[in-house]
C-alpha cells in the first residue's frame, strides 16, 4: 500500500505542478483579467481532496473488488455534493466574484476528475487481475 500511495503522490504532485504552472501562465499572459486569485487556493483544495479520496480508495478496497466499486460510487457523489455546496456557499457570499470563481472551480474540478478516473481506473485493473 505504502508503495501504491507513494507513486500517487508523485503523480499527483506532478499533475498539480503542471496545472499550476499552465495555469500562471496563462492567467498572468493571455488571461490576466480572467484570472482569479483564489485559483492556488482552489488548486490546493483538489490536491488535497484527491489525495483524501485515493487514500480511501486504497483502504476501503483491499480483498474485494465490489467494495471499490461500492466506494468510488459512494464517494464520487459525496464529493459532487460537497464541491456543489462549496460553489453555492462562495457565490452567496461573494456575489461579485461568483462568475470567476465558479468557471475555475469548474475548471480544475474536470482536470482532477480526469486525472482520478484514470488513476481509479488503473487501480481497479490492478486490483481484478
Amino acid at each position: 500500500m505504502l508503495k501504491e500511495l507513494s507513486s500517487f503522490i508523485k503523480a499527483l504532485l506532478l499533475f498539480s505542478a503542471v496545472l499550476a504552472v499552465s495555469g500562471y501562465l496563462l492567467g498572468m499572459n493571455y488571461l490576466r483579467e480572467y484570472f482569479h486569485p483564489v485559483f492556488w487556493s482552489i488548486l490546493i483544495f483538489f490536491v488535497i481532496t484527491t489525495f483524501a479520496f485515493h487514500y480511501g480508495l486504497v483502504k476501503s478496497c483491499k480483498g474485494d473488488p465490489k467494495l471499490f466499486f461500492r466506494y468510488y460510487m459512494a464517494a464520487t457523489g459525496i464529493k459532487l455534493f460537497g464541491y456543489m455546496m462549496i460553489i453555492i456557499a462562495y457565490a452567496l457570499i461573494n456575489r461579485a466574484e461568483a462568475a470567476p470563481f465558479i468557471i475555475t472551480f469548474l475548471i480544475l474540478y474536470f482536470f482532477f476528475m480526469t486525472f482520478e478516473v484514470i488513476v481509479s481506473y488503473k487501480a481497479s485493473r490492478t486490483r481484478i487481475k
